[in-house]
């Protein structure tokens, strides 16, 4: 680099520090809220011949219509207003929105489209808030769905480098990238079956208390430890179910939100971090994911001290998965297996963790899955939880995670601080 290109970057930099004193980035916080919630029952119809089943337009559709009556609306009030629609793995293609608008007989004024995978529910917090703080529009409907087992057709086939560097030394999809990384934390960690177990008990003790969820017959550590191998060491109760589903919130203004029939849950504090790569790219740190950063920027923004959170829903994919996102979000250290083996985990615990269940009992629809922790975290929040219902709650967390890539942490991460005040 010569002289005369280095003085133009530097006064380029210079420019550009100027610029962000005279227009500081504009904050999200509190300026919206979630009104209204929709969550369709989760099912595996169509996974045997001759079965009824439903489409996935039929679950976006019943979905946006529960969200819609939850929030007191009319399908009309979303003309001109925002769609975000989540792309799914079983039905995707480059129009989605605009399809999913077809599908709900709306004519949205701003699109937006999910395409983060597992993370998309909750990156689209962020999008939407700020998409209704720059005035852009006043309400936001954001809806996914998909049916797997009735609908096999938009699959596109392995990468390229899926195919031609994993597939042939036997790294055949995430359940083997994830054994991968639960051996390395339990090589680190000391973690054993019987802290992971923990979580995986603990997921579906809440699940028996919610009417929602798919799996709902209680398990033990015993249980934990003799469920069958999957890809060694990950197990069977370690694994998220495939099931078909819909999900759907609405967002709109604070100031709209004190008018609407539900109590608003405002959106306090956000982040979202995407090929993250904690060391070298070509070899990061698998146990550290981009939740870190996304966290952090989600507590700065909000102002929330981690005492103050009383619900935790994490992208749940896999136990090990949430474990490791416990550490990033800093409510313990790095491996930290006395904090696992003394915290309840439980509803009426000192950590509250999985109040639905999870996905891995509730049910992962596609990317929809990932709406879980959001649709939960409101529930809480609100004091609409029922049996399974934290005491005194004002303040929760959502995470997102997608994209399990080879080699290095998750490609695709978001976290979300939800409220009741603003």
């Amino acid at each position: 680099m010569n002289i005369s290109t280095l003085l133009d970057r530097l006064s380029a930099l210079k420019y550009l520090s100027k610029d962000k004193e005279r227009n500081p980035i504009m904050s999200i916080r509190g300026k919206s809220a979630i009104v209204g919630i929709g969550e369709t029952p989760t099912d595996r119809l169509g996974s045997k011949p001759g079965e009824a089943k439903k489409s996935t337009a039929e679950y976006l559709a019943w979905a946006a219509r529960l969200a819609i009556e939850d929030a007191g609306l009319t399908k009309k009030d979303f003309d001109g207003q925002g769609l975000a629609a989540i792309y799914t793995t079983n039905h995707s293609q480059p129009f989605w929105p605009e399809e999913v608008a077809a599908i709900l007989g709306i004519t949205p004024g701003v699109s937006l489209a999910g395409g983060n995978g597992g993370a998309s529910s909750v990156s689209l917090l962020g999008h939407a808030a700020a998409a209704i703080t720059a005035g852009l529009c006043d309400l936001v409907l954001v809806i996914a769905a998909a049916a797997p087992f009735s609908e096999r057709g938009g699959h596109r086939g392995a990468h390229g480098d899926t195919r031609d560097f994993e597939m042939p030394f036997g790294v055949m999809g995430p359940n083997c990238k994830i054994s991968f990384v639960m051996s390395r934390y339990m090589h680190e960690s000391g973690m054993t079956d019987d802290h992971f177990g923990k979580i995986a008990v603990t997921g579906r003790y809440h699940a028996s208390l919610n009417p929602n969820a798919y799996l709902r017959k209680p398990i033990t550590i015993d249980d934990y430890k003799k469920s069958r191998m999957i890809s060694d060491p990950i197990r069977l109760y370690d694994c998220v179910m495939p099931a078909n589903g819909g999900k759907a919130y609405i967002m709109t203004s604070a100031e709209r939100a004190k008018s609407m029939r539900k109590p608003p849950v405002y959106l306090l504090g956000w982040g979202e971090c995407n090929n993250a790569s904690f060391g070298p790219r070509y070899r990061a740190n698998p146990l550290i994911t981009g939740i870190t950063d996304a966290g952090k920027r989600a507590f700065e923004m909000s102002g929330v001290a981690h005492k103050d959170i009383r619900c935790l829903n994490l992208y749940d994919d896999y136990i090990p998965v949430v474990m490791i996102q416990i550490e990033d979000l800093g409510f313990c250290g790095r491996n930290d297996k006395a904090f696992f083996e003394k915290t309840d985990f439980t509803f009426k615990g000192d950590l509250p963790i999985q109040t639905s269940g999870g996905m891995i009992n509730c049910g992962q629809p596609s990317t929809t899955g990932g709406m879980l922790h959001v649709i939960e975290t409101v529930r809480q929040i609100r004091g609409d939880a029922g049996e399974r219902q934290v005491p005194n709650i004002k303040f929760g967390i959502s995470t997102g995670v997608g994209a399990v890539n080879y080699g290095k942490n998750f490609g695709c991460t978001a976290a979300a601080i939800l409220g009741s005040e603003a």
